[in-house]
């Protein structure tokens, strides 16, 4: 009976393996019919890359014709040094590709957390997944994110963290895999990108903004001159600190959201693209640079408590999941790592908000990044002067004075 029951299953297993590969025959690609192709960048919502979408028209070797979507990414020009690019095609090809096997090795039912790359040419250009295909929206970056774009990005960033940890401890991922943080003392444009904004908000503070806060405009002039200082004792993180891989840019044009078939305003998934400046560091990297840059600034001082919980709650619950409980830092560790990222919080709130809530179509030249120019011309000084952002950053400014940040 047995032998029969063993024959039976080679020959269940024979035909299911025959079906699948018949399958995945007939909708493999025999030749494209029809392509053409459309610029889909907006300027100021992307600083390094030139992005396109790629419409085919294709048979495949069932005989059926179907419709299929790419977006290309490509470097504005290619005589700017971008390595980045480089290191971004290996996190697709090699790094995600770890986070996928894991999640497969413990049948992580949630939806991954990262745009699919379809191939990449040394080092120019590369092919990903077309997310709108899948029902993906960008978000509008001149409108802070609410609360529940917020809690489930959070929520995300919990899951990517986590799940790097396990990576890490398992000798899967390591420093040398990835490259460093856009403001870490390591790279090499850090030192005018902090000089230039805190300079030019000075500035525009010191000759625009009521003449109370002329005094402001001066302290944050002097803070441009070692801002560098204090950021690098930031990166510098003690011993014990829990360590993951960040996105390093995470902020509302490096997302894209899928939403609620019942209630349109309500977002169910996120996925992050545009992986350049992943790296490894302390996990608070990822989350002030979100929040204090995305996030409409009041409403992200009233919820704060709500935010770190939410995040260090999927931050456990991830851990727990891939088999490593009781190691994720407690929310009293996440507010005290917080507190000693502040300068690097400020940046972000003072300087990246206003440029990237701006309605000024260009409010950072990356361009000038990589000439001799004085610093802060890097940075246009119109959103500075806006009413909104003197509105919304007042309360904070007051704050970094009390706390003697300023």
């Amino acid at each position: 009976m047995s032998s029969t029951l063993s024959e039976d299953c080679k020959s269940e297993n024979a035909w299911l393996e025959t079906l699948l590969r018949k399958v995945a025959q007939e909708n493999t690609v025999s030749r494209i019919i029809k392509v053409s192709k459309e610029s889909i960048g907006v300027k100021g919502d992307n600083f390094s890359s030139c992005i396109s979408r790629i419409s085919l028209e294709l048979l495949l070797h069932s005989g059926r014709k179907t419709k299929k979507t790419l977006i290309v990414k490509s470097p504005i020009d290619v005589t700017i040094p971008m390595p980045v690019f480089k290191l971004e095609a290996k996190i697709y090809d090699v790094i995600l590709s770890e986070f996928n096997a894991l999640m497969n090795e413990f049948q992580d039912p949630n939806d991954s957390f990262w745009c699919e790359m379809i191939g990449y040419q040394p080092y120019y250009t590369i092919v990903l997944e077309d997310l709108k295909a899948k029902n993906f929206l960008v978000a509008n970056r001149r409108n802070f994110m609410d609360m529940n774009h917020t809690l489930l990005v959070l929520n995300t960033l919990g899951r990517l963290h986590g799940m790097s940890y396990v990576l890490l401890q398992r000798g899967l991922l390591n420093q040398n895999d990835l490259g460093v943080d856009l403001l870490s003392p390591d790279c090499p444009y850090a030192p005018r990108i902090l000089e230039g904004g805190f300079h030019q908000l000075g500035s525009v503070i010191e000759e625009c903004w009521p003449s109370e806060w002329k005094d402001i405009g001066e302290k944050f002039i002097k803070l441009s001159k070692v801002a560098m200082e204090k950021l690098k004792n930031i990166m510098d993180y003690p011993k014990d600190t829990f360590l993951v891989m960040n996105h390093g840019d995470c902020w509302t044009c490096n997302m894209m959201f899928k939403y609620s078939p019942y209630e349109e305003s309500r977002p169910i998934s996120v996925k992050f693209f545009d992986w350049p400046f992943a790296n490894i560091n302390s996990y608070i990297l990822d989350i002030l640079h979100f929040i204090h840059m995305c996030m409409r600034p009041d409403i992200r001082r009233q919820n704060l408590d709500t935010l770190y919980r939410e995040y260090q709650k999927s931050l456990a619950k991830t851990l727990e999941f891939y088999g490593m409980p009781g190691v994720a830092p407690t929310l009293e560790q996440v507010y005290a790592e917080a507190k000693r990222a502040e300068y690097f919080a400020m940046f972000f709130s003072a300087v990246l908000m206003p440029a990237s809530t701006s309605d000024v179509t260009e409010s950072f030249y990356v361009d000038k990044v990589f000439t001799s120019c004085q610093a802060k011309e890097c940075f246009n000084p119109e959103p500075f002067k806006s009413k909104k952002f003197m509105k919304f950053i007042e309360a904070d400014i007051k704050q970094w004075l009390e706390e003697g940040f300023l």
